[in-house]
């Protein structure tokens, strides 16, 4: 393996790592909400839904690169 390519499996580690977190986090959200526990609404609010939507984007396009870079292994 080149020698730049070393850390690459240790990047992929980490940002996987970091995206099956999200996952959880984002799955447990869903849940609450599903029960009644939590309430979405506040999410729809003009000053979260920016940032809301950025993040649930960004940790979409982290957990495609993760798998496309983990499948082609």
């Amino acid at each position: 393996m080149r020698r730049r390519w070393r850390s690459l499996p240790k990047v992929v580690a980490i940002v996987g790592g970091f995206s099956i977190l999200m996952g959880v986090v984002l799955l447990g959200i869903a849940v609450l909400a599903f029960f009644g526990y939590l309430n979405v609404g506040i999410l729809l609010e003009r000053r979260y839904l920016l940032p809301f939507a950025f993040s649930i984007i960004t940790v979409g396009l982290l957990d495609t690169f993760v798998a496309a870079i983990v499948g082609r292994w």
